[in-house]
């Protein structure tokens, strides 16, 4: 087919220097919706304007975004392509007069129809267009410009396994790292980088590739990033043991050098840095150190800030909640059994599922930034950065709703000891219900309460933990639910821990918005209160909050609940 001479002239001119294929993208929109060719004109600027929509993959393949200006949308796919436009982009390829041009057109009849001969066209011209780039009067972009069709050249050789043209197309980016590195007046280290990841993945022990590592990392040693990653690359070519140890170290070395010129939480990033690269290398020496510099550092100096939110409650609807749940209780039990059925103080699922739609509905810039949680009692990060998750909404719902649910339960606890102020030996009777909570166990109950209702908070608290898991574990047995471990090679036998106990309570017969409270309340780390952890390992300095402990408190008494319902039904609770 032939090639209309007004729209080659147009994309001819509008290509003579582009910094990138989204500006000339931009550039030729402009041109073709200014032109209003018709029919085989508009076509082939149409094709034109397709092609330059197509990005690259992770693959190293193609694909293209172009809606089109007819009733039919362009596919993304370039085997989906019309013969039609297929020709025209084969035409174009060979007329245009910018090499990354013809290039890309020669690129996409390959990906579209494995015509090699257009492959190797395109491998050659990605290649001529480097000098071109290279010469712009922008040097950054054209330096830019130049890697992207260097890097285009080589993936696409090494996909076709095309050995002549990966060599050729090799030594023209270790040629260009190597000018880039002779530049002392604008480093590049981001595209130094690139192409060196490029070379390394095929070419690790090539001598050139680890010569230019080498002088890389002299030329940018106090860009500490850069110099890791550098020196990971050059660990990828070498076989010598030693060798690879002592560049390990200067990796951990680097990180190290590098935390000292920081305060706070980003003092602590880059010592866990230090430390797990350390650990990952079997480095020991280094990795105590790591570990110890890490946890010198106090948590009042991680430059953390704390957020305080208030919610408003008024007295006299606290004291009507307290009045319609234990009012019509004649009895200790009776008061017991109104509060262990009450609806969990985490909320419903579907609350907070709703509460995450609306967040995600609404598009949050927040839900997009990574984030990290730390533990101050280290100090140290519990787990790698990432973005928030729907899930993580809803357990900041759940979270919320106990804390404000807490001040009512702890008023309807001191109601209830205010009104019937039972001994403990009246506690432990009640509490008991063999084989599941023996009368051991239901004192020690009963004194968390005595010591709740005393003002001593913390031995409240530190007393009711432990039996939580006990009755959980208790109830579990009694239900016939497995709760042990049986060794298996290097691992011990183990009685099951609190987290699966509460994950296996449903099979017991609890809800599972109780389940869900109890894993937030005691043992989840990411997004809940974990108050088994921090207060049997002592992680936290706070000052123990009477409403907490009456979260634990009523936890315990809904578990006691349970006991009674499966051994004791006419008991007690």
């Amino acid at each position: 087919m032939g090639i209309d001479p007004a729209v080659l002239a147009c994309i001819d001119a509008t290509a003579a220097e582009f910094a990138s294929l989204q500006e000339l993208l931009q550039r030729w929109i402009e041109h073709a919706n200014a032109e209003a060719w018709q029919g085989q004109a508009a076509a082939e600027a149409d094709a034109i304007w397709a092609a330059l929509c197509f990005h690259v993959t992770e693959r190293g393949g193609l694909a293209g975004d172009f809606i089109g200006r007819g009733a039919d949308r362009w596919p993304a796919n370039p085997q989906a392509v019309s013969d039609s436009a297929m020709e025209t982009w084969a035409g174009y390829a060979e007329a245009v007069g910018h090499p990354m041009l013809r290039a890309r057109l020669h690129h996409l009849v390959w990906e579209a129809r494995k015509s090699f001969p257009h492959a190797r066209k395109a491998i050659e011209d990605y290649t001529e267009a480097v000098p071109r780039f290279l010469g712009m009067a922008d040097r950054s972009a054209g330096r830019c410009r130049a890697s992207d069709c260097l890097c285009f050249a080589y993936d696409l050789a090494v996909r076709l396994s095309v050995r002549d043209l990966e060599l050729t197309t090799k030594q023209a980016m270790i040629s260009f790292v190597s000018e880039l590195l002779d530049d002392s007046q604008e480093a590049a280290p981001g595209l130094v980088l690139e192409i060196l990841r490029k070379l390394v993945g095929r070419h690790a022990s090539d001598a050139a590739v680890q010569a230019l590592l080498s002088r890389a990392t002299g030329i940018h040693g106090g860009d500490v990033p850069v110099v890791v990653e550098l020196l990971q690359l050059r660990i990828a070519g070498t076989q010598d043991p030693q060798e690879r140890t002592a560049l390990q170290r200067q990796i951990v070395e680097a990180l190290l050098t590098e935390a000292e010129r920081f305060t706070g939480f980003v003092r602590v990033d880059r010592l866990n840095a230090a430390a797990t690269a350390a650990r990952d290398y079997g480095l020991e020496d280094l990795f105590d150190d790591a570990r110890v510099r890490m946890q010198a550092i106090a948590p009042d100096q991680l430059g953390m800030e704390s957020f305080h939110f208030e919610f408003p409650l008024r007295r006299d609807e606290i004291e009507d909640y307290s009045q319609r749940v234990l009012g019509q209780a004649q009895t200790l039990g009776q008061a017991f059994s109104a509060l262990a059925s009450l609806p969990a103080p985490c909320g419903t699922r579907q609350a907070a599922q709703e509460h995450a739609r609306r967040l995600a509905s609404e598009g949050l810039l927040s839900s997009f930034i990574p984030s990290i949680r730390i533990n101050a009692a280290g100090p140290v990060p519990v787990a790698e950065a990432r973005v928030r998750t729907a899930a993580d909404d809803e357990s900041e719902w759940h979270v919320t709703a106990m804390m404000i649910t807490s001040v009512y339960v702890h008023h309807l606890l001191e109601t209830v000891g205010d009104r019937f102020d039972p001994t403990t030996a009246q506690l432990a009777q009640l509490f008991t219900a063999d084989p599941i909570i023996t009368g051991i166990r239901a004192t020690k109950l009963a004194r968390a309460f005595r010591y709740y209702w005393s003002g001593e908070y913390d031995a409240a608290f530190a007393i009711a933990l432990p039996r939580i898991e006990g009755i959980l574990r208790e109830t579990l047995r009694y239900h016939r639910i497995p709760i042990i471990q049986p060794p298996q090679g290097d691992s011990r036998g183990r009685v099951t821990l609190l987290a699966t106990l509460i994950d296996r309570a449903t099979d017991a017969g609890m809800h599972a918005d109780w389940q869900a409270f109890l894993r937030l309340l005691l043992v989840d780390s990411d997004g809940g209160l974990n108050l088994r952890n921090s207060e049997l390992h002592d992680l936290s300095d706070t000052e123990t909050a009477p409403q907490t402990v009456a979260l634990v408190l009523l936890a315990a008494l809904h578990v006691t609940a349970h006991a009674h319902q499966a051994a004791a039904p006419a008991s007690g609770i």
